[in-house]
């Protein structure tokens, strides 16, 4: 059984032993020498670990070694802690506090006791370590550099022929297009490259032979030529395969000088196609070598590669390669059906189509795999065996051992050191898991494997480096996409492979059947009996992930104490008295308790001083956060979204120095109990380097000149700013501006040009500041994609919003006292050239939005509006905006005073899909011009109790699929199925819906 090597933790532990703390501690405990033992045994044996990791495949010794050193790594991994959590502990607490007192990390806090034990564990585990560099002695293994490991392809060779067997379905179009690719001529280049990239077993190779023995390829080039590429990008052996290719010749004894002559003379003055298959390689400066040895030949010459990897492709300077997806499902079917059953078979085993169907949906459009399984069932007619695949957890272990597994473990094979625990970590989660880069940066980070290459260099930035090149390598593909953020998954078939590599390090506990393997260190529990508890207790468990817990409370702190190991702790807790057993977990990193039921943190909570991500999110009675907050010196992240109820912040937050994310900061107020316990000003904000998001609520208790200290201008890292005059959920009200309020929105919003979002909510001033208001916002707020201005009652004047050039969205609600935006006429750029989605709620004397007279030659304005709501506004604006864009696809109009029918103007927006209308009491009918919009795909109509029929018009919406009509008792009426006057004009249409299920949306 093939075993994880831990190289990070390895390579993390060598660092600090060599460390000045090391050298500290050693001097202050007297265990010195032994941790330079440690240090020296730990490097030898480094040495031996990539190959260590290689023989482990072939022998079970091995891996039972591997396994030996990766639980001595993990405990002396614990050790180091130890040490650093005691220092930092000493460092931290008051003077004194412990003294008499029994310490919670150690049996004993006495100096010498300490001393005495953390003696005897060095020695134990350097013993344990003398043991497996002993044994590791009989095996041979090879020194290697972890940087010097080489690309391992296990023998796979591919030619330019299809072969035989292989049944091809649903390529014809992705290989017309590739075609297209390599037949087009650039007067540019006359040597160009195009590179097919994709997951492996999605059939790059296939779709490359098809696409080389094309008659019409075959026609177009001289000369064609296949190298499959594989192992270790050698531009020498790299040039001779080439040659072969091209002259069948053997050219072993040739020089590189050589070599290129005879290249030379065999490709110049031909239209060549050259496809290099399998290419691993991205070193850009071997990439290079490579094609100034190639010559040019004719113009109109190619390239075609196929990879696995965007950065492969980006290396070859190639910005846009060919992806190729999975197969359609009824592709998909056909495959699998020409594969599984003889010609004719299906029809007499109709039971086994839906179990066939249902196996299909599990291999997610690879072909690979559906050539494999379908070849498993070939000529199998018993149910069970069917019924048997459709059961099996793993994919990748059906099939003989040469068909699926070896394909994908070359992509784990591949990746580098530092990779391939981020990756194997990835089987914690469920299959489709929705995965958020920052949420596994995070964990990454808690589990020690992101190492930065100097001092300096954020962690960070680093494990976004990681995700990006485990992105570019297919091992993760884009699930959903907004304007705003980017979410990921693993391909089914991958997660396998993950859950392949971690073999039983990482379990996923869903019922209280499973077994529970003993060196278990990383566990996903789903399941809430204490008998799973109490075979997980004591366990070396660093990864614990519970979404439910069932347990009683004595047992639960029973529990929880006993995982002294943890690094990653995520649990829904209801009881603060719980909460005081993970204040002995001293190593733990990563702590997420949200949506926890409590009101306040033990302050037991601080003595984790290793903690670096604290996570309260919707944590909503939430009342306040210990006072000595400051203590957890390491924090990086506190994300306490959604906690409402502070009323402050504990003082000494601007002594965190690492802490990046804020998600949320109270001001509280300068009298009651904020005041008497002590609380964190704005002016704490000045020397943090926040990243991400920061919502300030309690603004009506800041100070202008806190405000100004804050320094939100200097946090270039800050995208998301919110800020909220009110503290708490209750109801927004109108106040008084004062000198003071102004004071603070000037200091304040002037945030960093890199700012994307802005949400300013219940600012009870009549204007803005001056420089938000005069000409030139663009400049101020370059980046800007998204403005909410929610519940300022008293504000008159709105800043000329339509002057920032990448505003997406501006969502304006209850601003009921403005009566116009700011405007510059003169301005010869476009109103609003970017903005998407515009919402504009309850601002019923807005007169004037931006009506300029355009000049004949200038841009038009609002040129990509495709979203556009309107919520209690005049009539005059309803009608301006209604007709501003050539491109709306969206039109919510709702509750516009003295609007009778649909504006006018609408009749000419032939781009609209969805039309939501509704809360008109006057409106009659709809305009027969509504047959114009051809385009409508969505009508929603509610309470519009006038409404007493639609028109005959209604028929020409061919388009139309969805009709929703909620409280609009007449028009109910006449529309219902056969019996209605209106049902003839609406039949036609798919989906109908009559007072049901009302909501506000299609």
């Amino acid at each position: 059984m093939a075993e994880q090597i831990p190289f990070s933790i390895v390579e993390s532990l060598l660092m600090k032993l060599g460390s000045s703390i090391s050298r500290e501690i050693g001097l202050m405990y007297g265990v010195r020498s032994e941790l330079g033992n440690l240090q020296d045994k730990l490097s030898m044996i480094k040495g031996f670990l990539v190959d260590a990791e290689e023989q482990q495949q072939r022998s079970h010794a091995v891996a039972t070694l591997v396994q030996r050193l990766k639980d001595v790594v993990y405990d002396a991994d614990d050790l180091f802690d130890d040490f650093e959590a005691e220092e930092l502990r000493r460092n931290t607490d008051v003077e004194g506090r412990f003294v008499g007192q029994v310490s919670e990390f150690f049996s004993s806090s006495n100096h010498l006791a300490f001393r005495f034990k953390m003696g005897h564990r060095i020695k134990a585990i350097r013993g344990r370590l003398d043991d497996i560099g002993n044994d590791m002695s009989k095996f041979n293994f090879v020194p290697t550099v972890i940087s010097d490991v080489q690309i391992r392809n296990r023998g796979r060779e591919t030619c330019s022929v299809v072969e035989k067997s292989h049944r091809i379905v649903g390529r014809d179009e992705d290989k017309r297009q590739i075609i297209e690719l390599l037949v087009q001529s650039s007067s540019q280049e006359s040597l160009s490259t195009v590179a097919i990239v994709g997951m492996g077993g999605l059939g790059k190779t296939t779709l490359a032979q098809l696409v080389y023995n094309d008659e019409g390829v075959a026609n177009y080039f001289d000369l064609k030529l296949w190298v499959c590429v594989s192992d270790d990008f050698d531009v020498k052996m790299l040039v001779r395969s080439v040659i072969k290719s091209a002259t069948n010749g053997d050219v072993e004894n040739l020089e590189l000088d050589q070599l290129q002559q005879l290249l030379r003379r065999n490709l110049d003055g031909n239209r060549y196609l050259l496809v290099l298959d399998d290419v691993w390689n991205e070193d850009k400066k071997k990439w290079g070598q490579f094609m100034t040895l190639l010559p040019i030949g004719a113009h109109g010459s190619k390239v075609l590669v196929t990879t696995r990897s965007t950065r492969v492709a980006s290396v070859m300077g190639i910005d846009s390669p060919y992806i190729v997806e999975g197969l359609k499902d009824d592709e998909s079917w056909e495959l699998f059906e020409s594969v599984a059953f003889r010609k004719g078979e299906e029809k007499m085993h109709q039971n086994l189509i839906s179990i066939g169907k249902d196996i299909v949906q599990m291999c997610k459009g690879v072909p690979l795999v559906i050539e494999t399984l379908g070849g498993i069932l070939y000529s199998k007619i018993e149910e069970s065996q069917w019924l048997n695949i459709r059961y099996n957890r793993s994919l990748m272990l059906l099939g003989d051992e040469n068909d699926i597994l070896p394909v994908l473990r070359l992509s784990y094979d591949n990746l580098p050191i530092h990779l391939k625990q981020c990756f194997a970590y990835c089987a914690l989660f469920p299959k489709d898991y929705i995965l958020e880069k920052r949420l596994l940066v995070q964990l990454w980070m808690a589990q020690g494997y992101i190492q930065p290459s100097h001092e300096n260099e954020c962690l960070e930035d680093v494990g976004d480096e990681y995700f990006n090149d485990l992105l570019t390598r297919s091992l993760f593909q884009e699930a959903e996409q907004g304007d705003m953020f980017v979410c990921y998954k693993m391909h089914d078939l991958i997660h396998d492979l993950a859950q392949s590599v971690v073999k039983s390090d990482i379990i996923v506990l869903t019922d209280d059947g499973q077994t529970i393997p003993k060196r278990v260190h990383h566990v996903s529990l789903s399941t809430a009996t204490n008998e799973v508890h109490k075979d997980l207790m004591d366990k070396p468990i660093r990864t614990l992930f519970m979404e439910c817990w069932g347990g009683d409370h004595y047992f639960t702190k029973r529990f929880i104490s006993s995982l002294e190991c943890l690094r990653v702790l995520k649990i829904r807790f209801k009881r603060h008295k719980l909460l005081t057993s993970i204040a002995k977990l001293s190593h733990l990193r990563y702590l997420d308790l949200s949506d926890g039921s409590f009101e306040n943190l033990p302050s037991a909570i601080t003595r984790l001083k290793h903690l670096q991500i604290l996570k309260l999110n919707c944590c909503y009675e939430l009342k306040e956060l210990p006072r000595n907050m400051k203590k957890l010196i390491n924090l990086r992240h506190l994300e306490i979204d959604g906690c409402r109820g502070l009323t402050c912040m504990p003082p000494g937050l601007g002594e965190l120095t690492k802490l990046q994310t804020l998600s949320l900061f109270a001001v509280g107020s300068d009298s009651g109990e904020c005041r008497d316990n002590g609380m964190s000003k704005l002016s704490e904000l000045e020397f943090l380097n926040l990243r991400g998001q920061l919502e300030i609520i309690g603004l009506s208790n800041a100070r202008g000149s806190d405000a100004r200290v804050a320094n939100l201008g200097a946090k270039q890292y800050l995208e998301n700013l919110t800020l909220n005059w009110r503290l708490g959920r209750g109801v927004p009200t109108k106040e008084s501006e004062d000198e003071e309020t102004l004071l603070v929105m000037e200091s304040l919003l002037l945030p960093h040009p890199n700012l994307k979002d802005l949400f300013i909510e219940s600012y009870p001033g009549v204007r803005f500041p001056n420089w938000m208001i005069n000409d030139g916002l663009n400049l101020l707020f370059p980046n800007l994609v998204e403005i909410k201005i929610w519940y300022c009652f008293s504000c008159e004047v709105l800043p000329p919003f339509g002057q920032l050039p990448s505003l997406k969205i501006l969502d304006l609600n209850c601003l009921l006292a403005v009566e116009y935006m700011k405007d510059y006429p003169l301005s010869a750029k476009p109103l609003f050239p970017s903005l998407k989605t515009l919402d504009i709620l309850d601002m019923p004397n807005l007169k004037g939005w931006g009506m300029r007279a355009l000049a004949a030659k200038q841009t038009p304005s609002y040129p990509y509006l495709e979203d556009l709501s309107l919520t209690n506004i005049s009539t005059e604006l309803c009608s301006h905006l209604i007709t501003v864009s050539s491109s709306l696809k969206s039109l919510y109009v709702t509750r516009i005073k003295e609007l009778k029918s649909l504006p006018e103007g609408l009749q000419h927006v032939s781009t609209l899909q969805t039309l939501v209308i509704g809360n008109f009491s006057d409106m009659e009918t709809l305009p027969d011009w509504i047959g114009l919009l051809t385009s409508l795909t969505n009508l929603h109509i509610y309470d519009c109790p006038k409404l007493t029929s639609l028109p005959k018009e209604m028929q020409s919406l061919r388009n139309l699929q969805k009709l929703k009509i909620n409280n609009c008792p007449y028009l109910s009426q006449t529309c219902q199925k056969e019996m209605g006057e209106d049902w003839a004009k609406i039949s036609h249409i798919p989906q109908i819906s009559l007072d049901e299920d009302f909501w506000l949306g299609l």
